[in-house]
């Protein structure tokens, strides 16, 4: 009886735990998707600020809003450590501040400082 109880339990209890797992996956799926849309517009920037030869990692959205409701135009802003190849701290944190007021993605901002490692509490790999 016991047995079947925990059984029972165990069963309950992974079912209910897939739709939270499958539900973050699903959001880092959407934020790799958001990212890969911003990509060439980052990189492009990159190089323009620092020149060939610039790395980053750790690239994640910290935040996005719908500007208005009832429509696709949103304010994201997207976070990075960038770094050349062999170089030791600071790095530089950058972060772009986006926005699709006209229908395509645009850099409306970007502000950089100093850190002391390449990696923040955000990073995570693609999925």
């Amino acid at each position: 009886m016991k047995r079947g109880f925990i059984v029972i339990l165990l069963t309950c209890l992974i079912v209910a735990s897939k739709p939270a797992s499958s539900f973050a996956v699903q959001n880092e799926v959407l934020e790799d998707a958001v990212l890969s849309i911003l990509f060439p517009s980052i990189n492009s920037r990159l190089y323009k600020i620092f020149g060939p030869g610039e790395q980053y990692n750790c690239a994640a959205i910290t935040n996005i809003k719908k500007k208005y409701n009832g429509t696709y135009v949103f304010e994201a802003t997207i976070q990075l450590v960038a770094y050349k190849q062999n170089q030791q701290p600071p790095y530089t944190l950058v972060k772009f501040n986006f926005t699709n007021d006209n229908g395509e993605w645009n850099i409306r901002s970007v502000t950089q400082e100093p850190i002391q490692t390449k990696t923040t509490s955000t990073c995570r790999p693609p999925v």
